[in-house]
């Protein structure tokens, strides 16, 4: 086997002394070592590589990534999944049908979320170009007293001028309050209450329908007559209907 100091690159002059036991020299200029190979290990074979060199267990393996079936859906992560199962927008409403003139021109005046429907005989008048500002200011004055939200109320008339007079149209009225299916009509004087239920009896003021409430007051034309208040008191009966 021979010395450990064969091992080492230095002078012959300097070799009896490792020889006694020296172990270290001041040497300003320093010894130079030959720096050795370090001895190549063999490569771990691939059964090898699987146990841990200290515990001589089985090292921990990184998981297999499960790979595609065809024809199998993969699982999702959570995230994923909270996206695909969150609500897909709402569509956009769909186009009102194509209404004749001059009911056509009525849609106009409406708003899509309405709870209440208006219609009076002369309404048809009022929406076409002929309005009357009596009437503008009993309808103001009720409105005011109702005190119902912005946009509660679509006016929608239950005939329309053709040929310089007004022509009642059951269908039309209906076809229109299909738009906005409204718990609530309320109608005018019995005339127009005669539109919309044309085999209706006309003293009842409330007419229970299966999707809707008809209620009956006053016609415009008597209301023109009264005082602000007296108009007021005439609409009270739908005051505080449910929205």
């Amino acid at each position: 086997m021979g010395s450990p100091s064969a091992r080492l690159n230095v002078r012959e002059s300097l070799r009896p002394w490792i020889e006694s036991g020296l172990e270290f020299v001041y040497a300003p200029g320093g010894l130079t070592a030959v720096a050795q190979p370090e001895p190549v290990q063999a490569r771990p074979s691939a059964q090898a590589a699987a146990y841990d060199a200290r515990s001589d267990r089985p090292a921990p393996q990184q998981p297999r990534q499960p790979q595609a079936q065809p024809g199998r859906p993969q699982a999702q992560p959570a995230a994923t999944q909270r996206q695909a199962a969150a609500p897909s927008p709402a569509r956009p409403p769909e186009q009102a049908p194509n209404f004749p003139a001059p009911w056509s021109s009525f849609l106009r005046f409406t708003k899509p979320d309405a709870r209440v429907v208006m219609t009076y005989m002369e309404l048809g008048l009022d929406l076409g170009g002929q309005s009357d500002p009596r009437r503008r200011a009993v309808l103001k004055n009720l409105q005011a007293h109702l005190k119902w939200p912005p946009g509660t109320i679509n006016f929608w008339p239950v005939s329309a001028l053709v040929n310089g007079a007004l022509q009642p149209d059951t269908s039309m009225f209906w076809r229109g309050w299909e738009l906005w299916h409204t718990p609530h009509v309320v109608c005018f004087g019995d005339e127009a209450l005669k539109v919309i239920l044309p085999d209706a009896d006309v003293q009842p003021v409330t007419h229970l329908l299966e999707n809707v409430i008809v209620h009956k007051l006053p016609p415009i034309t008597r209301l023109i007559d009264m005082l602000p208040h007296e108009q007021q008191m005439a609409v009270d009966s739908i005051v505080n209907i449910r929205l």
